[in-house]
């Protein structure tokens, strides 16, 4: 009887996590991991529009996920298993949710900016000019500082007044 019940425990913990048994990563566990990331719960503004598809079958992560903004305006969080996939779970913005100060330009021409660029665990910067006005999570174009005459010219989504992010897809 007491081997029985040595037994009973750990079998309850495997059937209460399905996703564990069968090899799949927990898709609650990435829906968690989004609000915690986001700021916001599921289907609240600055949260996921909604729980990731319950019908996905992701193989287990062993490694800790690694989530970052994705696209225009961070409309998308991408989640990612180094070295296995990656999901993008969208955001949902409401247009209550923009302040005012947002919708005009907060970079203007020539403004001097720090531009970031960074994945996982690291972030570098450089500073540069704005060649055209930007809101914020509009794409501009910049001139960084590159030690030349030139400089080199990129795209770069404008995050607040006087920064702006390159992406590194």
């Amino acid at each position: 009887m007491r081997r029985l019940a040595l037994l009973a425990a750990p079998l309850a913990a495997l059937a209460a996590s399905p996703a564990a048994a069968s090899g799949f990563h927990d898709l609650a566990a990435i829906d968690a991991a989004v609000a915690r990331f986001a700021g916001a719960e599921i289907g609240q503004s600055g949260g996921a529009q909604a729980p990731v598809d319950r019908q996905m079958r992701l193989a287990h992560c062993a490694a800790p996920l690694a989530l970052d903004w994705y696209g225009a305006g961070e409309t998308a969080v991408r989640v990612t298993c180094p070295g296995s996939w990656r999901v993008f779970v969208p955001i949902m913005r409401t247009r209550s949710a923009v302040p005012v100060a947002e919708e005009a330009p907060v970079i203007s021409r020539r403004d001097l900016l720090r531009v970031e660029a960074g994945g996982a665990g690291f972030r570098v910067s450089r500073s540069g000019e704005a060649l055209e006005e930007g809101r914020v999570g509009q794409a501009i174009r910049v001139k960084i500082d590159d030690g030349t005459r030139q400089g080199r010219v990129v795209t770069a989504r404008v995050i607040e007044a006087g920064l702006a992010r390159v992406s590194m897809r």
